[in-house]
């Protein structure tokens, strides 16, 4: 476990380039003092705490409140009741590391370069933390997902950042209870990132959940990483009954960080803070049973490890549930829209604002470089494209209708030649159309052995 502490003086170099602009012509990103404001637009009150909680390797489509037939999220089910829910929300990638750089930065893929297994995120990228905390925010960051960890740039901006392993998600909330015991009295509001990982693979859940959707016949090799790995790899030839047990499994796990989640929202409850505290549920990406050959994510660029769940508990907006399309790059602008801060240039856009006559159209972008696995693509209207940039994505561009065909069955590119040069042109001015060079990378001497260790439990390294 890693506890870092920054002083003011150490916060990174994109946030201090950003104050010396704060209040100048070329505002990079406004401060409290620099016309910033709270909602309502009154200085006097005092801007909510921020909870912002990802949970790994959710698909939207296996949660109650997205339609799901099963209960695997009773209380993000009720918490969503009141709160703005976004029907089709989209991860910027298939893995953690770009997709979680997109959430901190607002920015796409080309514009983060934080893409690949030894990516980093630059120091001088501007991050939500940052933005936060020189906006007089205390930031918390607890992960269990070491790709989002310290050693590969995430911790800047927060005050305290600590990388968990722990063995369940829900004893996260034991660090979050001392933590939010030490700042009893303190001033100025909090930001707390929680990053949960139970849903990820290998499938483990607790008996009970087993017992609950009837995963307790699923052989135990079926719970490693070793068998998972094997299927990605072909090396393992599925049996038939694979791809139910390893969804029943997953399922499991997916009803078992709700109950995690529930259990924050009743401390924030008892401690008479959800009056005063933001909570924006979401997940990094989806996850693959073989729906087009495939299992877990970051393989590939379709709607079971695109579509994610987006949910905004925000005091003062009224519950509403939002069918335009949302993206991760768009959490930054909307929370520092919501909080009257001035937001840095983006790639995203603020959800809560009405769309106007000329506003750009809602385009989805995607882009996945990974262990050899290259694709990027573009979502406008009904139409989905994605062009593959390695032989393991296929050989020409694919071009889905997502209304008539949600499951991307039927390649329509060769049909439609005119809308698929348009797109590819979409991908192109948006740099996705070729390689990504990642802006900075850590070396394999420079990965401890903790952290390597964790990595290796979840299939990420050898």
């Amino acid at each position: 476990m890693h506890d870092i502490r920054f002083a003011p003086a150490a916060i990174g170099s994109g946030v201090r380039s950003a104050l010396r602009l704060a209040c100048g012509p070329a505002l990079a990103f406004g401060l409290a003092a620099c016309g910033g404001g709270p909602p309502g637009g009154t200085a006097e009150a005092p801007r909510p705490n921020i909870v912002l909680y990802i949970v790994d390797t959710v698909r939207a489509d296996r949660l109650g409140v997205y339609g799901y037939g099963k209960p695997t999220s009773p209380r993000l089910d009720a918490f969503a009741a009141g709160a703005v829910l976004f029907e089709n929300a989209y991860a910027q990638s298939s893995w953690t590391r770009p997709a979680v750089a997109s959430l901190f930065t607002g920015l796409l893929p080309p514009a983060h370069r934080t893409v690949g297994r030894r990516s980093v995120l630059p120091e001088d990228a501007t991050t939500l933390a940052e933005i936060l905390a020189v906006n007089g925010y205390e930031g918390m960051g607890l992960v269990r997902n070491p790709n989002v960890g310290r050693a590969f740039g995430f911790a800047q901006g927060f005050s305290r950042f600590r990388s968990e392993d722990r063995e369940r998600d829900e004893t996260m909330l034991d660090r979050v209870r001392l933590w939010l015991d030490e700042r009893q009295g303190a001033e100025g509001p909090f930001f707390l990132f929680l990053h949960a990982i139970d849903p990820h693979g290998p499938y483990d859940p607790a008996p009970e959940f087993e017992e609950m959707f009837e995963a307790g016949g699923a052989p135990a090799h079926y719970r490693t990483v070793r068998y998972l790995l094997g299927l990605n790899r072909g090396e393992v030839e599925p049996e038939p009954e694979t791809a139910d047990a390893l969804s029943r499994l997953y399922d499991a796990e997916v009803a078992q960080n709700d109950r995690a989640f529930g259990e924050l929202l009743d401390e924030l409850e008892a401690r008479g803070l959800v009056e005063d505290t933001a909570v924006i549920y979401l997940s990094d990406h989806g996850e693959e049973f073989a729906e087009h050959g495939r299992w877990e994510h970051g393989l590939s660029l379709y709607e079971e490890v695109l579509r994610v769940p987006l949910v905004m508990r925000l005091p003062g907006v009224p519950p509403r549930r939002v069918e335009e399309p949302a993206q991760h790059v768009d959490v930054l602008p909307t929370l520092l829209a919501y909080l009257g801060v001035e937001a840095p240039p983006t790639d995203g856009r603020d959800l809560l604002a009405a769309r106007r006559r000329g506003d750009a159209p809602l385009d989805v972008y995607t882009h996945l470089d990974v262990d050899g696995h290259r694709a990027a693509s573009v979502i406008r209207g009904p139409y989905k494209l994605v062009l593959p940039q390695s032989p393991s994505q296929g050989t020409a561009p694919m071009l889905f209708d997502l209304d008539a065909d949600p499951g991307e069955l039927t390649d329509l590119a060769a049909d439609r030649p005119d809308i698929v040069e348009r797109m590819l042109g979409l991908l192109a001015e948006r740099n996705l159309a070729g390689e990504i060079v990642s802006a900075e990378e850590i070396e394999d001497d420079q990965i401890d052995e903790d952290v390597r260790r964790r990595l290796r439990a979840l299939g990420y390294v050898d």
